[in-house]
């Protein structure tokens, strides 16, 4: 548009009269030297002119913000201007961090004034409506000097401190003029060097091949909003800013002239994640029939499952790196690695990993995740989660792993099946606290409800890793909450084909001396698995110990013909000359009952019931106790003892059932205290 700087004299002064219009384009330089890290997020979705790609967020600098709804969102604020200021920024202030957009003019040539701006004669770049030229713009009024060749009058930079998807603004009032047949300007922008895409009116411009020049028809004159332009770039790096040139591009008479900037905006993609994969190290597995990858998975939100799975050999990751996932904002992600060789599934415990999560966006807030990842034993999976995350974030995360060592590990616990020390001696498998307790002495680690057992916690095993014959090749203390883990590299195993974990107690323990597991657990070991867990070892306390004796007692007369006999009163109460049982005077005889109670989920092996008859003289006894009628239960004894002869009752090895219990009876004569010999 032409300005007149003698309003009384319009529009139409002849060419001499006239004030030469330069206008000039400022296009933003955008140098491509991406890093490859930031490049990869790089996307150019389409959208409409002067919009956001479809659910991506607007930040919008001007007067009229177009309306925000749940799929387009829409942040503004006002544009304003001091005139003859050149650089201003405008920010945006957000929890998820400041977003800044940064307006500068430079390379400002032949500035003149005009009466219509408010205040007249307002300094360029300056903020207003020119009436019949611009709205709610920053307006620049150039001089045209006369020249035959272009001539750049100004540039304008915009650029912003985080990656954009899209950028752009809108120009008002590029024309031409030429009433009197000279024409004092034709204005054209300019876009190329960075990259930007142009609009254009075709009854007032016209426009290159790769539409990023526009240039006026020459003579024609547009008023206000009659022939304004769009301006827009794709994906952009954050702080590199993007130019456009204001030219002049032929002067035969000098007269001013204006153009307008405004409606400023620009856009952030959802957050964008990138999962990498690197190996440090060649693969556990790496020969032609089992060779192993990698798979990673990322999943949650409203995202379609997405993985990929590498190739490659030793130490060699190839087709490790994922899709750019669009993720949504504050909502939680779990990327999850697992190996594979094959067609069958590996176990990623086989290796270390680590990772490492980094945002590319400059003041984002999103905090990376750092907690080390989460191992599943049942699917052989690690995994870490990435959450709360928000427009413009473009966070890589790479996983490595190495070789891991071998890892031995396992509990000391209490097999006591929940039961209490104050019932612990009950031997009632029947209705006490031990009857339907599978839990009990099971030499399985049950920790879950009902009757859920616990660690030992003091500290009196330790748990030696050996080579089955003694010879020790690492040894841990087992800690405060009953685990221990032995971790040993390939180096300290060579040689060694057998494994065996063994726990012992400290020298002078007397806690839990009774095993409910082997005391030695034999490693079934494979050089190609590195993780050995649950090799656990019970222990009860004296109280809780599997196999209950109870002897009782029956005084007779000798006369018996069993042992069953309805008139024998077995007690466990010590005899004496009063109550229900004949005289225990010496020369009668007493009976005795053994009963052997295995209270434990798990069967006794080689059983033996061993009784020593007394006799005279030993352990102050006063009177010798000899083998009597009736005789005992056949194939139940081996100790060789026939009647009338003192010695050790001893049964036959044998395997006592689980929760079971047997009796063994026999009768005892008793000589007098007078030694006859």
């Amino acid at each position: 548009m032409c300005i007149d700087r003698y309003p009384i004299l319009g529009k139409y002064l002849n060419v001499s009269q006239m004030l030469n219009f330069i206008i000039s384009a400022l296009f933003l330089s955008l140098i491509l030297t991406l890093n490859s890290a930031r490049a990869d997020f790089a996307s150019n979705e389409t959208s409409a002119t002067g919009m956001c790609p479809a659910n991506h967020k607007m930040y919008y600098i001007g007067a009229n913000p177009p309306a925000s709804t749940p799929s387009s969102l829409v942040v503004s604020q006002t544009l304003t201007w001091t005139a003859g200021q050149t650089t201003k920024s405008f920010t945006f202030t957000e929890s998820s961090g400041n977003k800044t957009f940064t307006i500068a003019f430079s390379n400002i040539l032949d500035k003149t004034t005009t009466a219509i701006s408010a205040p007249p004669n307002a300094e360029s770049p300056f903020y207003d409506s020119l009436s019949g030229v611009t709205n709610s713009a920053i307006n620049l009024v150039h001089n045209s000097p006369v020249s035959a060749t272009s001539r750049t009058n100004h540039v304008l930079d915009v650029k912003v401190n985080q990656s954009t998807s899209k950028t752009g603004y809108k120009i008002q009032d590029l024309d031409s003029t030429g009433a009197t047949g000279q024409v004092p300007y034709i204005e054209q922008v300019d876009v190329s060097s960075s990259k930007g895409q142009l609009t254009f009116n075709n009854n007032f411009h016209t426009i290159n091949a790769a539409r990023d020049i526009v240039t006026a028809r020459s003579g024609l004159n547009c008023g206000a909003g009659g022939c304004t332009i769009d301006a827009a770039w794709n994906y952009n790096l954050a702080n590199i800013a993007l130019n456009l040139k204001h030219n002049n591009t032929l002067s035969q008479v000098n007269s001013p002239h204006a153009v307008g900037y405004s409606d400023f905006y620009f856009c952030l993609a959802p957050p964008k994640l990138i999962i990498k994969k690197a190996l440090n190290g060649n693969r556990v597995n790496d020969s032609d029939t089992k060779r192993d990858q990698f798979e990673i998975t990322a999943t949650g939100g409203s995202i379609a499952t997405n993985s990929f799975t590498t190739t490659g050999t030793g130490s060699t990751i190839t087709n490790g790196t994922s899709a750019t996932l669009t993720l949504a904002e504050n909502t939680s992600y779990t990327i999850t690695e697992r190996a594979i060789n094959g067609t069958a599934l590996g176990d990623i415990a086989s290796y270390n990993a680590t990772y490492t999560c980094t945002n590319a966006t400059t003041g984002s807030t999103t905090v990376m995740p750092t907690a080390a990842m989460t191992y599943n034993a049942t699917a052989k999976t690690r995994s870490f989660t990435l959450a709360n995350t928000t427009y413009g974030d473009e966070i890589t995360c790479t996983i490595t792993n190495s070789v891991n060592n071998y890892n031995f590990s396992g509990t000391v616990f209490n097999d006591n099946g929940g039961i209490t020390n104050a019932n612990a001696s009950n031997a009632d498998i029947v209705t006490g606290p031990y009857a339907n307790n599978t839990n009990y002495f099971n030499g399985v680690f049950d920790n879950t409800a009902p009757n859920a057992e616990t660690v030992i916690s003091d500290n009196d095993s330790t748990v030696d890793l050996t080579n089955c014959s003694g010879t020790i090749i690492a040894s841990q203390p087992v800690a405060v909450n009953g685990l221990y883990s032995i971790n040993v590299s390939a180096a300290q195993l060579a040689g060694y084909s057998n494994l065996c974990l063994v726990e012992k107690r400290k020298e002078g323990s007397t806690s839990f001396p009774i095993r409910t597991t082997s005391g030695s657990r034999s490693i079934n070991f494979q050089s190609s698995t590195y993780n050995y867990p649950n090799n656990n070892f019970g222990r009860v306390i004296v109280e809780n110990s599997a196999l209950v004796l109870e002897k009782e007692q029956a005084a007779n007369k000798c006369d018996i013909t069993s042992l069953t006999d309805v008139s024998l009163k077995y007690s466990k109460d010590a005899l004496n000359e009063k109550g229900d049982n004949p005289d225990i005077r010496p020369g009668q005889c007493i009976a005795y009952r053994i009963t052997a109670t295995n209270r434990a989920n798990i069967p006794i092996d080689n059983f033996i019931m061993q009784d020593i008859l007394q006799k005279k003289g030993i352990n102050n006894a006063t009177v010798t106790s000899v083998l009597t009628t009736p005789a005992r239960e056949a194939n139940v004894f081996n100790d060789g003892l026939s009647n009338g002869q003192n010695g050790t009752i001893r049964t036959i090895s044998q395997t006592l059932p689980k929760r079971d219990k047997r009796i063994f009876y026999f009768n005892t004569k008793y000589g007098t205290t007078v030694d006859t010999q």
